[in-house]
């Protein structure tokens, strides 16, 4: 009898080595490849510079963007919801300046709190803006899809951030004319 229990407990001591020997494997495994897929999204190398390519608009629709509409807005008509996001980029292009800042606050509602647009939307934009046009220097850029929401147009910019999704703006009507009422400066 007490050969077997013996026999038993050598059974599951084989047992339990045996999963503490696979799982050690297996996380010797992941970390030679780079750990799990977050580890991966930092990756060096091609993957890396596969991942900061521009994307398309099928890359897009994998991601969840449904790029329908990639329109792109060149030289729109003034006082346009497209015109107001293409100034926006225009002036986050230009001069860093009292101006510039005063004709891109004149973009946003007039109860909209300048100290916020001051201190976190137009140094951000300016930082970010040529990850949205679509050439260097030129404030064009490319609706990936728009929607209809509550209070005006939502609007999805293509971004050349390969793992961004396309960031929303939203413009609608203040008092008979379009302003931003919703901007994503990164």
């Amino acid at each position: 009898m007490t050969s077997r229990i013996v026999q038993g407990n050598s059974t599951n001591v084989r047992r339990y080595w045996r999963f503490v020997v696979v799982l050690v494997m297996a996380l010797f495994v992941i970390a030679c490849n780079g750990g799990t897929s977050v580890g991966k999204s930092r990756g060096t190398g091609p993957a890396k510079a596969e991942s900061q390519q521009a994307v398309g608009s099928n890359e897009l629709a994998q991601k969840g963007g449904g790029c329908e509409l990639n329109k792109r807005v060149s030289d729109p008509q003034p006082d346009t919801a497209e015109w107001m996001i293409w100034r926006a980029y225009q002036l986050a292009l230009g001069a860093d300046d009292e101006a510039g800042f005063q004709a891109f606050v004149a973009l946003f509602p007039t109860d909209r709190n300048q100290r916020e647009l001051r201190e976190m939307y137009w140094p951000r934009l300016r930082a970010n803006v040529h990850k949205y046009i679509v050439e260097p220097g030129k404030p064009d850029y490319t609706i990936c899809r728009s929607v209809p929401v509550e209070n005006g147009r939502k609007f999805f910019i293509v971004t050349a951030e390969a793992k961004q999704m396309p960031p929303p703006i939203t413009v609608g009507d203040v008092e008979g004319k379009p302003r931003i009422l919703f901007l994503t400066p990164f």
